[in-house]
């Protein structure tokens, strides 16, 4: 029996610019997040005795990280050696041009699988895998992988968005049932930031998810995965990991009414989210036909003030349902039908689109088609509450 401790999409180095521009507060604290979540995946390999510490590739964010994240890398991977546990790994989409070379090697029993050096052989287990050597790769890498070693148990790492999924671009796609097929025993997968696992006896694939999320959107990750290969399927183990998550919280505000029951209300919210141990960011949902988002922003930041380890990520605010008839309900309608014009959705995808090109890649994380909706429900949502409380004046 071997045992594995599985991790991929660490990025470290993420810029955060998204939930930066937003809080600051919360944006240095990510960042800090991503590394003491390494170090805790180092700690967890020491203690759990593994038997080979997985990493399925982008590792850093991008191909030019600087040097305190090379440093950091190369201490952390230090300790897990010493201790006597190999590291096995590849590039990913993200860290795709990195030539750990350029600085030196990464050290003993730290190994980095890649066209030249497919396969690495570790007591009775070959682990396979090919690294990114450009930011996109179209095709399937599957052809390319070594075919199983004879008499071994047989481990894959890749880096794939497998047959597709909501948010991520195809980067070397693979259809899963010829992933399954190709005759290794257990497949190591980066690249999708939540977890997932696919078993088709005797073969078992593992997508860990990202360790520590970075933004609203990467919620269901905070995942490492431990995998036990013996006779038989592998066995998996999730284990949670992760210094910072996020959180949803409803808060229904149209029946305060003063500022002061509405600080009440933000507090007894903001209270209930925080979690022993690990810091949270919270997006508010509001329901309020007096209060806006930049003022329950404003309010939620004094009341955070005195709650530690929760941190702001967004306040949306929509007021309460209403019965239509009223002007103002009338003019909402009328751009809730708008929506759906072929026309007007077509020029709004534009405008994203030319957005997405002039920001930084982290933003546009939350830019895609479902983006666009949850946009303009926002701004809807404050045109309503506004016509509402003008009408309410």
């Amino acid at each position: 029996m071997m045992r594995f401790l599985v991790s991929a999409d660490i990025h470290l180095g993420s810029p955060i610019q998204s939930v930066a521009l937003r809080n600051p507060d919360l944006g240095d604290r990510l960042k800090r997040a991503s590394r003491d979540t390494f170090a805790e995946i180092i700690d967890l390999a020491i203690s759990e005795h593994v038997d080979a510490l997985v990493l399925a590739g982008d590792i850093f964010d991008n191909d030019h990280p600087d040097l305190k994240s090379r440093a950091f890398l190369i201490a952390q991977l230090s300790r897990v050696s010493e201790a006597g546990v190999p590291a096995v790994l590849i590039r990913g989409n993200h860290d795709a041009l990195l030539d750990h070379r350029a600085h030196g090697d990464l050290g003993p029993n730290i190994h980095l699988l890649h066209k030249g050096a497919p396969t690495v052989e570790i007591g009775d287990v070959a682990f396979h895998g090919l690294s990114f050597d450009a930011a996109h790769v179209a095709q399937s890498f599957l052809p390319d992988y070594p075919q199983p070693v004879p008499g071994k148990r047989n481990v894959g790492l890749m880096h794939t968005s497998l047959g597709g999924a909501p948010g991520h671009d195809p980067y070397a796609p693979c259809a899963e049932r010829d992933l399954m097929a190709h005759g290794f025993d257990l497949w190591c997968l980066g690249h999708i930031h939540a977890p997932f696992e696919r078993v088709d006896e005797p073969v078992l694939a593992v997508m860990p998810g990202i360790p520590q999320p970075r933004h609203f959107g990467e919620r269901k990750g905070g995942t490492v995965t431990l995998v036990s290969l013996g006779e038989g399927t592998p066995e998996f183990e999730r284990r949670a990991i992760g210094h910072l998550g996020f959180s949803e919280c409803a808060l229904d505000l149209s029946a305060c009414s003063d500022q002061q029951e509405v600080l009440r209300s933000l507090r007894d919210a903001l209270l209930s989210a925080q979690v022993p141990g690990r810091d949270m960011a919270v997006r508010l949902l509001v329901t309020s036909d007096r209060h806006g988002t930049d003022l329950v922003a404003d309010l939620a930041t004094e009341v955070l003030d005195s709650i530690d380890g929760v941190f702001l990520d967004k306040v949306r605010s929509t007021p309460p349902p209403r019965k239509l008839g009223a002007e103002t309900d009338d003019l909402v309608r009328l751009m809730h039908d708008e929506l759906v014009e072929d026309g007007f959705r077509q020029a709004a995808m534009q405008q994203l689109e030319e957005l997405r090109l002039a920001l930084p890649s982290e933003i546009t994380d939350e830019l895609d088609e479902d983006g666009l909706d949850v946009l303009l429900e926002e701004a809807i949502a404050e045109v309503s509450l506004t016509l509402h409380a003008g009408a309410a004046k």
